[in-house]
């Protein structure tokens, strides 16, 4: 496996066009607080400063990748998997990136039948398509609870059911 899924130039050009954007971010931010946007009305002041709250957060040592052609819906959400319970087979048919926040969760490949335990802080990304059916599971004592980003063909579903591939552990 390469540790670059995306050619060097590409990686380049990104980093160039981040430097550009945080460099601008900086005038234009420096050019606020100073007052000299050139003759610009004074951007009004509003209920305070900006947030941020991180919800989760997680490794992982996989390689992924993320396809997006054509329209797209992006969505957030959070799942929770009680004790005991299962998603059932499926797939997706847009990549989906998620953090374990809480709960242990066990996740069976329809590939090739591997069963990984994932807990908190961890974070999977899943593979998409109807090639890469899998199966989760809550086999502990406390909920799973997963932050999740759904990048999906627009209008497509979150998942698709499948049938199991003939693996035995996914009880």
């Amino acid at each position: 496996m390469t540790p670059f899924l995306f050619p060097v130039s590409r990686l380049r050009r990104f980093g160039y066009a981040a430097a550009a954007t945080a460099l601008c971010l900086t005038a234009v931010g420096a050019a606020s607080a100073t007052g000299t946007d050139q003759g610009a009305a004074p951007r009004p002041q509003t209920g305070g400063p900006i947030t941020s709250e991180t919800l989760s957060e997680g490794d992982t040592t996989l390689p992924f990748r993320i396809k997006a052609e054509g329209p797209r819906h992006l969505l957030y959400r959070k799942a929770t998997i009680p004790p005991g319970t299962a998603t059932g087979w499926h797939y997706h048919p847009g990549s989906e990136i998620a953090v374990i926040a809480s709960g242990t969760l066990t996740r069976v490949n329809g590939d090739d039948c591997r069963v990984r335990v994932l807990g908190p802080g961890d974070a999977l990304v899943e593979p998409t398509g109807p090639r890469e059916v899998h199966y989760g599971v809550n086999r502990g004592t406390e909920p799973v609870v997963l932050y999740i980003t759904d990048v999906l063909p627009k209008g497509a579903p979150v998942s698709v059911p499948a049938d199991n591939p003939g693996c035995p552990t996914a009880r």
